[in-house]
């Protein structure tokens, strides 16, 4: 059995949607500086990193992350796609095309290979984007699944904006799947997925909010 994680250490280099530079960290107190203890402060937007939207993100009205129960984190019966994503490229489901899928899904990873650019500006001037109809097609074939999560910086290619919007709403909204941005897949080519445990942060009525992934592999 083999424990990694699919999200990314947060730091002030992290790459954020449309190329903000709005995480800093610095140290608060530091031992070598006479202190009693080392400490840092944390600044950073709660859309920053390998995080989750809940559908308050894009409705008033819609779910918190209060709404989840701490049972939702849990993951059995996930699915990764490897689908070679070019350059601005609207992913549909056709990524679908060559794979047997299984029965039932909770949670869909796509991967995607963007995150080699994570270092460079394409990764959010240039990512890819989904369809708004991939939404539909993944709850009416899987009625169990919950979220999906990709590896590259946003749901949203940043040169579609507008259809990115109209993604975010037919998945958070329409359809009640959460999305994860910005997962670390460099290494789940061709592996097998025994479980996925993916925990935010809790912040108290959050849209959206960083979080940890962890998969198990058989």
């Amino acid at each position: 059995m083999t424990i990694e994680y699919l999200s990314y250490y947060l730091n002030e280099n992290t790459p954020l949607y449309g190329g903000e530079r709005a995480i800093t960290i610095k140290n608060k107190g530091l031992i070598s500086d006479g202190s009693s203890s080392n400490t840092k402060e944390i600044s950073l937007p709660n859309h920053s990193g390998t995080h989750i939207d809940f559908p308050n993100h894009f409705s008033d009205t819609g779910k918190k992350m209060n709404d989840y129960p701490a049972s939702f984190w849990q993951f059995k019966d996930v699915f990764c796609v490897d689908y070679k994503a070019e350059k601005e490229e609207i992913i549909t489901e056709e990524i679908f095309k060559d794979c047997e899928l299984p029965l039932k899904i909770d949670f869909l990873i796509i991967n995607t290979s963007f995150g080699g650019y994570r270092k460079e500006k394409a990764y959010w001037n240039n990512n890819p984007g989904i369809s708004p109809g991939l939404a539909l097609f993944l709850r009416t074939r899987f009625p169990d699944i919950k979220a999906i999560g990709f590896d590259f910086i946003s749901l949203s290619s940043y040169q579609n904006r507008l259809l990115g919007r109209e993604a975010h709403k037919e998945f958070l909204i329409e359809n009640d799947i959460l999305i994860i941005e910005d997962m670390k897949l460099d290494t789940i080519a061709q592996r097998k997925i025994k479980s996925v445990t993916a925990l935010p942060l809790q912040i108290d009525e959050a849209d959206g909010s960083p979080i940890t992934i962890i998969a198990e592999y058989e």
